[in-house]
């Protein structure tokens, strides 16, 4: 079964504080596709950047998961348009495991990430509905709410597994073949919010 959770109170104010402030001096960088959702400001095991967050992010995550995560990429996350239903599966590497959210919010904020049942290993847009049915226990009711800026029909082709809120501290973590989304925080008058994404491997 494919593996998701969060893991609260992890980091205090002070690690995000730094954490932020190191991932602030990476370049600008648009996420790849025509809509701009977010500035994804990159980086790969051979920056400079990498060893800081392998001890002071990954190596924590890695104590209380009990697991060897190896990097992929990360970014700094800084979404302004939140993101519809996807998978995080198809990157550069040939064996994906995990996606790690880590908030960066010092303060409470109303924003979740949903994560869906259902798993994808092609897009979910141009490919998984394509070869699916919609369900009839699905996430269309999520639309009035947390998920209004989704396409309601498109809410019918998975089910919720969980909603986890972006507390500061936490991980949120799920397996890359998972589906998922964001919530719509600008209904909450968030113009952007902020975390730290890895991505790793087996």
């Amino acid at each position: 079964m494919a593996e998701a959770g969060q893991i609260l109170s992890l980091f205090d104010q002070k690690d995000l504080v730094e954490i932020k402030r190191a991932l602030m001096m990476l370049p600008e960088a648009t996420n790849s596709g025509t809509i701009h959702h977010a500035y994804t400001n990159g980086f790969s095991p051979g920056d400079r950047i990498t060893p800081f967050i392998k001890h002071r992010v990954i190596r924590p995550i890695e104590q209380k998961l009990g697991k060897k995560l190896s990097l992929t990429h990360g970014m700094l996350m800084k979404e302004t348009t939140p993101w519809q239903i996807h998978t995080d599966y198809i990157k550069e590497d040939s064996n994906p495991d995990m996606a790690l959210a880590i908030p960066l919010n010092t303060d409470p904020m109303e924003t979740h990430t949903v994560i869906f049942n259902e798993e994808s290993q092609v897009d979910f847009d141009n490919g998984y509905i394509n070869t699916h049915e919609t369900l009839e226990k699905n996430a269309r009711y999520l639309y009035n709410d947390l998920c209004s800026h989704c396409d309601e029909h498109k809410l019918g082709y998975v089910s919720v597994r969980n909603i986890y809120k972006w507390h500061p501290g936490s991980v949120i973590y799920w397996d890359r073949k998972l589906l998922h989304c964001s919530d719509n925080f600008l209904r909450n008058n968030i113009k952007t919010k902020i975390g730290l994404v890895i991505f790793t491997h087996d």
